[in-house]
């Protein structure tokens, strides 16, 4: 195969249910919404990639709405008649047409991987360089408004074999949210590892204290305490802290502010996630650099479905160090999925898609059931 062609790109907006409430720190979601994009070849092989907002644009300035718009109005216009297998060529093009807008170029870079890989017949992880592990342990999430309940999720899913957890901070005051994180750790267990995200809601003087109190409780990783902006006030923190490691999560998201991340030393580890970093390749860079900068790095998520929870895991697992292991939970969280078959979990551990290309299939008739509306590129 010398070259294969783009010849039509096609969206879809789908909004999927979840199976409760998830709280970030400023909203709750009860459905999350995807973009499906499609990529034609002249192999008439059709690459699937999706877009992913996570809780709506607050996170990374993207919608979904806004994603569909960028790659139907001004992406395929550029990308239509170019080779698939030309990747920085493509990259460059995007770039060209549109400044930023990450979770969508990285949704069009997944449907064209995994285009590739199908024609290739090889896992997407092969692309990337090849998996250092076939399995790859995940950390649960936690939400909710009762506290029973939280702790009984989470028993259960301790019991399942996910071997640790994971509890969203920054809805309450500070105080108040701190008070009950403690009663939570109690209820499940001190025993067991935690990890806390307030998704940058804390002013610096407020995270000093609160990650004193936080590690005084046996915490180890506190993600995004403050403003991702603050650069300064991150490193300071990382100084501060003894056992506990301060993880960036949306103050690192492409290459280069891993480079500055490891230069600043202003956290101990990185959450390493698609969508933010601008593609596959480009989330194996961001790794890269921050494990070579003595970084560690976790495999976060979007709360992505199958499509690009199986995109995901073939970073992660191509990357070689990722000793923190991920938090891929977003097929567990909803009520459906849109390929024939979900991603394989086992004892707690995500299994790493085998078969060419993403290794999930689209699963058409769950499209049309849980589509928003038609779109131009349907005519």
């Amino acid at each position: 195969m010398s070259t294969l062609r783009i010849t039509k790109l096609r969206t879809t907006i789908v909004d999927l249910p979840t199976s409760r409430p998830h709280r970030f720190v400023n909203h709750e979601i009860y459905h999350q919404s995807y973009l499906l994009v499609e990529v034609h070849t002249d192999a008439g092989v059709i690459g699937i990639g999706e877009g992913v907002s996570p809780g709506g644009p607050w996170w990374s300035g993207e919608s979904i709405e806004g994603q569909q718009q960028l790659i139907e109005v001004y992406l395929a216009t550029v990308l239509v008649g170019m080779d698939c297998l030309a990747l920085p060529l493509i990259r460059s093009a995007m770039d060209r047409v549109s400044h930023g807008n990450e979770f969508a170029k990285a949704a069009v870079e997944m449907a064209l991987l995994d285009a590739t890989g199908r024609v290739l017949g090889v896992p997407v992880h092969r692309l990337l360089g090849g998996a250092a592990r076939t399995r790859i342990p995940v950390r649960w999430a936690l939400s909710g408004s009762g506290e029973q309940e939280v702790a009984d999720e989470a028993i259960e899913r301790l019991g399942q074999g996910h071997p640790a957890l994971k509890l969203k901070l920054g809805a309450l005051p500070p105080d108040e949210d701190l008070k009950r994180a403690a009663r939570l750790i109690a209820k499940i267990g001190t025993e067991h590892d935690y990890l806390v995200d307030p998704n940058g809601s804390w002013d610096y003087r407020t995270a000093v204290s609160c990650v004193q109190r936080l590690e005084a409780m046996g915490v180890s990783v506190v993600e995004q305490p403050i403003d991702r902006r603050d650069v300064a006030g991150m490193a300071s923190l990382v100084e501060r802290t003894g056992s506990l490691r301060i993880m960036a999560d949306e103050s690192v998201c492409r290459a280069v502010d891993a480079m500055s991340a490891v230069t600043a030393r202003s956290c101990d580890s990185v959450s390493v996630k698609i969508g933010k970093a601008g593609g596959l390749r480009a989330a194996v860079e961001v790794a890269t650099i921050a494990s070579h900068g003595g970084l560690r790095c976790y495999g976060g998520t979007a709360i992505e479905t199958s499509i690009g929870t199986a995109a995901a895991a073939h970073v992660f697992a191509s990357v070689p160090e990722l000793d923190m292991g991920c938090e891929l939970i977003g097929p567990l969280l909803l009520r459906d999925d849109l390929t024939v078959a979900p991603v394989r979990y086992e004892n707690g551990r995500l299994v790493v898609p085998e078969g060419p290309g993403l290794g999930v299939d689209l699963d058409r008739d769950k499209v049309d059931k849980y589509r928003r509306h038609r779109t131009a590129s349907d005519g």
